[in-house]
């Protein structure tokens, strides 16, 4: 019986998991939760250096994405980047301590200020992550 029940248990995570991973580019994707909140209203610059680089869910049923922390002349910046799968595919490579320039939209999430990235400069590259409307450039911009 207990051997059952680890099965069962085992296989439950397993489809779980696949099902999450079937469902990530609708999570990640142009009409999700979080991509809505993208404003081209709030459309800020920033400037500064990459102090903290991690892993998060930004919203339940979303796979990992990256998040940076910017320190800035006067404060520091909570930046959403876009999911890690796509993150890991760029020829952009971000790491701590770079020098960086941020355009994006202005949001508040989970109650604080952060900013969800249009693109991000780093030198002479641009890591291009939405349009102009804020449309994702993995889930297809605005073609979809």
């Amino acid at each position: 019986m207990k051997n059952i029940l680890k099965l069962s248990a085992i296989i439950m995570v397993l489809l779980t998991n696949f099902a999450a991973a079937q469902n990530d580019t609708t999570a990640w994707g142009r009409n999700s939760c979080f991509n809505k909140m993208y404003d081209t209203r709030t459309v800020t610059d920033i400037k500064g250096e990459i102090i903290k680089i991690e892993s998060m869910v930004p919203m339940n049923g979303m796979s990992n994405g990256i998040h940076v922390t910017i320190k800035g002349i006067d404060q520091n910046y909570s930046v959403h980047l876009g999911p890690k799968w796509f993150m890991d595919k760029q020829s952009v490579m971000l790491r701590e301590k770079d020098q960086i320039s941020v355009k994006g939209s202005t949001v508040t999430f989970a109650g604080a200020p952060a900013i969800i990235a249009m693109e991000v400069t780093k030198g002479k590259e641009v890591l291009k992550l939405r349009d102009v409307n804020g449309y994702p450039v993995w889930s297809g911009g605005g073609r979809r």
